[in-house]
């Protein structure tokens, strides 16, 4: 599947701002499952783009101005070739040990940082009645439980908007009983790595044929046999084709699509738009030139800040 991707955000400030610095995690990854042919950033003002790799191996844009107007809109186009391998959790045939208490797989060092609970996905003595509940049996393939705890998790909670934000931690959706896929995919990590399952926060979008698109949030446990492979326990369903990868994490901390600093003592309202669809093939070269206007809606965050802010995008489905 080929896809257009556009993520536009938009800032105003209710008073003017002296200086503002901005890094973007927006561009999405080449690997086994996917191929970024082209990624363009668009800002209203002049900019030097520069960019590194993060500790997870994550493409970093960032950019700052000095004086910048009250409104400022980012724009990041992409087209990405996906591929639907249909190698999920389920593929797995690695098991539990005897007593189901853990596992003797040598984990490789990429997976290690993947495993201490922390973040929003941390120790609770709320988590211990999920536990009790998704305890898995002894030999139990893990792939299956993989999905188990996934589909558990979706049928416990309601999908929701506006009753958590990006980076609350897994108390919120245990005693409110509703959030969004950052909250779900969190919950997961946080009982995967409980026993011993190496777990990883995944930020991108999903493509969804004549429904809204967003940014979206899901999660990638690594198994013996088959590495690192995705789930998603907001929609209940392997990671396909119609997923794209931005960046990994230990949880969204990491991984913050937009994330930023500004000096200023006014209020700041952002507005976030996601827009996808399919091409039947590559386009040209300059197809940044020809983007169709967005027809998303836009979702908004308002926030008050003193001098100095740190503003993340809140990331939702």
């Amino acid at each position: 599947m080929i896809l257009e991707i556009q993520h536009e955000t938009s800032m105003e400030y209710s008073q003017p701002v002296s200086e503002w610095l901005c890094e973007l995690r927006m561009e999405p990854v080449s690997d086994a499952t996917q191929r970024c042919h082209s990624f363009q950033i668009s800002v209203g003002q002049p900019v030097t783009f520069s960019h590194y790799l993060d500790g997870f191996g994550n493409r970093v844009h960032h950019f700052n101005l000095l004086k910048p107007p009250t409104t400022l809109r980012i724009l990041a186009a992409s087209v990405v070739e996906t591929e639907d391998t249909g190698i999920g959790p389920m593929a797995s045939q690695t098991t539990f040990s005897a007593d189901a208490t853990g596992h003797d797989w040598l984990l490789p060092l990429e997976a290690i940082d993947y495993l201490p609970l922390r973040g929003p996905a941390r120790a609770t003595p709320l988590l211990d009645p999920v536990l009790a509940e998704l305890r898995p049996m002894p030999r139990m393939r893990v792939g299956m439980w993989v999905c188990q705890v996934a589909e558990s998790i979706r049928g416990r909670f309601e999908y929701a908007r506006d009753v958590t934000d990006a980076t609350s931690p897994i108390e919120h959706l245990l005693t409110r009983g509703k959030g969004v896929c950052q909250d779900f995919t969190h919950l997961m990590i946080a009982v995967l790595r409980s026993y011993g399952v190496p777990a990883r926060y995944v930020s991108g979008y999903i493509h969804r044929e004549n429904k809204e698109s967003q940014s979206h949030a899901w999660c990638e446990v690594w198994l013996p046999d088959v590495g690192w492979t995705g789930f998603d326990p907001t929609n209940g369903c392997p990671v396909s084709g119609h997923f794209v990868k931005t960046a990994v994490g230990r949880d969204f901390t990491d991984v913050p699509p937009n994330k930023g600093i500004y000096r200023g003592a006014g209020d700041e309202r952002i507005k976030v738009r996601v827009a996808t669809r399919t091409l039947d093939r590559l386009p040209s070269l300059s197809w940044h030139d020809q983007l169709a206007p967005l027809d998303a809606p836009e979702h908004s965050v308002l926030r008050t800040a003193p001098v100095y802010s740190n503003e993340e995008e809140v990331q939702q489905q």
